[in-house]
């Protein structure tokens, strides 16, 4: 009976099980990210773990409507996983734009109107057909 783990510890793991996949997977995002200080590094790491703990289990059980049976255990992780890679490694990009926004929160209501306005579209330019045979 000695060989056993107390009950406390075999209960705290049993919490943490479930997003150790995230945990990982957000983790391992931070390879593939330059640029970020350590407080950085461990904010990207929590978005990837929040990611994996509250979008992780969403898409668990999207999946597991169209699984064919019983989805197995190996798959839900590896939901889990990518999710906390992906959530990770979206946070860069949405901090480049919370910068932006914060320099300017106005720039997302102004609406540029006249000739000097750049909606996106090119304008077509005019055919002279007088002077086509």
């Amino acid at each position: 009976m000695a060989d056993q783990p107390p009950e406390p510890f075999v209960a705290g793991l049993k919490l943490i099980a479930p997003y150790v996949p995230g945990f990982a997977g957000a983790v391992l995002a931070l390879a593939f990210i330059e640029r970020l200080t350590i407080k950085g590094r461990i904010v990207a790491v929590v978005v990837g773990l929040a990611a994996a703990a509250f979008l992780g289990p969403a898409f668990s059980a999207l999946a597991d409507l169209f699984w064919p049976g019983a989805m197995p255990q190996e798959v839900d992780g590896a939901i889990k996983f990518l999710t906390g890679l992906l959530g990770m490694g979206c946070l860069p990009p949405f901090l480049t734009w919370t910068r932006k926004v914060a320099g300017d929160p106005l720039n997302l209501l102004k609406i540029q109107i006249g000739p000097g306005a750049s909606s996106g579209v090119q304008p077509t330019p005019r055919v002279n057909t007088e002077e086509m045979p």
